[in-house]
């Protein structure tokens, strides 16, 4: 795995269960991993919408017997043909997967610009989460168009815990 990640693995990396590990490292789409994951449907609960495609888009990723299990923020990096597009401006402001959706309207997707490490409590105002330290992964998704977009996924107790570590 070393020669994957860009760079040193994370201190502490090792030490996570094995599904914790994939999750943090696979190139699917998030939502349809934790699907797989816990047998439930993935919804997203928006936090903060933006206004215009260009703002940054935050919601969770939650099962209904778990809870959130992902704080996510994605913010369009490019939009072709137009910034303005409905579509985008639907997705950016609605309650539907990033990745499945984008992949949907543009086919296959990259990753690029892929790091691991821990962020600390508060990680954004916007959260509910105020104490402690948790496993995040951030990239550039990028499709074949051109549409590319940065996002950043906060990995939660209730997830570290479902994929078989111990909670805090």
């Amino acid at each position: 795995m070393d020669g994957i990640l860009p760079g040193p693995l994370p201190e502490g990396f090792r030490a996570l269960p094995g599904p914790f590990r994939v999750l943090l490292g696979q190139d699917g789409t998030l939502t349809r991993s934790l699907s797989f994951l816990t047998g439930e449907a993935v919804s997203v609960e928006p936090v903060s919408l933006p206004e215009s495609v260009q703002g940054l888009r935050k919601v969770y990723l939650r099962v209904p017997s778990v809870g959130r299990l992902v704080f996510a923020r994605t913010r369009v990096l490019a939009m072709p043909p137009s910034p303005d597009d409905r579509w985008m401006v639907s997705l950016m402001k609605g309650d539907l997967a990033i990745g499945q959706s984008m992949e949907a309207r543009f086919g296959p997707l990259q990753k690029e610009d892929y790091a691991i490490y821990a962020s600390p409590a508060p990680f954004d105002p916007d959260a509910a989460e105020k104490e402690g330290a948790f496993w995040t992964r951030s990239y550039r998704m990028t499709a074949a168009s051109g549409a590319s977009l940065l996002i950043e996924e906060f990995f939660l107790q209730p997830l570290l815990a479902l994929a078989g570590g111990s909670p805090r």
